[in-house]
């Protein structure tokens, strides 16, 4: 007799996640919405649906400024329903349009938190999806190591090469064809003439590791702020006028490569993001005290989210479930 195929368990809490966010995309587009029978008789399933639907409002609270903005401009039902109307709609066909593009609008700031890879897909040249980094060649022959939740964009002419960085971070191999090669990211510049180094964004700075040649970073003026010298790595703070110049371990200052990612007296803001691109989810703070924390290390990027957990442990930090992300209190 021919086995029936097991089919995997749906995930009752990820389900009820999806509906509270439903719920609350259309309620913050239609605050009336609250009220609704249909939402009322949802939210009186039991408690489970209650803190799903907490977690969530407070996920919205925390996207921030820009989330607020959109909803204070989104359009709103009146007050009072009736259970008749006249006919043809009425008012309530511009409002339903009105309610539908300001869902789709908060909607769309949230999936950019939880998933910001998917609108770097449509607008870079390079994208590597969440997890393992990913190796490319550029057309010029440059070979690249892009980490996992990492873009950039290239465009070359007869006389120059650049590269811009989205986001994440970038090892670089360059081929030397005679052109300068500079990697962008912010307002700061690295420009190169045949040399092996990594740029990456390391949470409101640029981090830049040299292992081989030399490298000139420029500001946001264009002026020069610094040489590297092989072994050595620069932070720039997007605030600092001048680049913190150390001399590190380059085999583990560029372990991410090979999945492992070590740091030193880095913010845990810093950390997270590279469990972001690693497949973490998107990861929130209720402080900015907590994201500028300090901690000294090295994670395993295979697991991120062990590695979240064992820095909650090890930093005393809560973990609260959101839909989609993960909030650090």
């Amino acid at each position: 007799m021919r086995a029936t195929p097991l089919l995997p368990r749906p995930d009752p809490q990820k389900r009820l996640r999806a509906e509270a966010a439903d719920w609350l995309v259309r309620i913050a587009a239609d605050p009336a919405l609250q009220h609704d029978p249909a939402f009322r008789r949802w939210l009186d399933g039991g408690e489970e649906r209650v803190r799903a639907f907490s977690d969530a409002r407070l996920a919205w609270t925390i996207a921030g400024e820009v989330g607020g903005e959109v909803m204070a401009t989104a359009p709103s039902a009146p007050a009072h329903r009736h259970g008749r109307h006249r006919a043809g709609g009425g008012w309530l066909r511009p409002v339903a349009a009105g309610l539908a593009l300001g869902a789709f609008a908060l909607a769309g700031l949230w999936l950019d938190m939880v998933r910001p890879d998917l609108r770097l897909r449509m607008m870079a040249d390079h994208v590597a999806l969440p997890g393992p980094a990913q190796s490319l060649a550029l057309p010029d022959g440059t070979k690249t190591v892009l980490d996992g939740g990492s873009a950039l964009d290239y465009a070359e002419d007869g006389a120059t090469r650049r590269v811009a960085l989205r986001s994440g971070a970038a090892y670089f191999d360059v081929e030397n064809d005679g052109r300068p090669f500079s990697v962008r990211l912010g307002g700061h510049e690295v420009r190169v003439h045949g040399t092996r180094f990594e740029v990456r964004d390391c949470g409101g700075c640029m981090l830049v590791t040299l292992e081989e040649g030399s490298v000139e970073i420029l500001g946001q003026h264009r002026q020069s702020l610094t040489f590297l010298q092989p072994g050595q790595q620069a932070r720039i703070p997007a605030s600092a006028a001048s680049p913190v110049v150390a001399t590190v371990d380059v085999p583990g200052a560029l372990s991410w490569r090979e999945g492992r990612y070590t740091f030193y007296d880095a913010s845990l803001r810093e950390v997270t993001g590279v469990l972001q691109r690693h497949g973490a989810g998107a990861i929130l703070f209720a402080s900015e005290a907590l994201a500028s924390r300090p901690i000294t290390g090295s994670i395993n990027l295979s697991d991120p989210e062990t590695e979240l957990k064992a820095l909650s442990e090890a930093m005393g930090f809560r973990i609260l479930t959101l839909p989609g992300a993960s909030l650090l209190m």
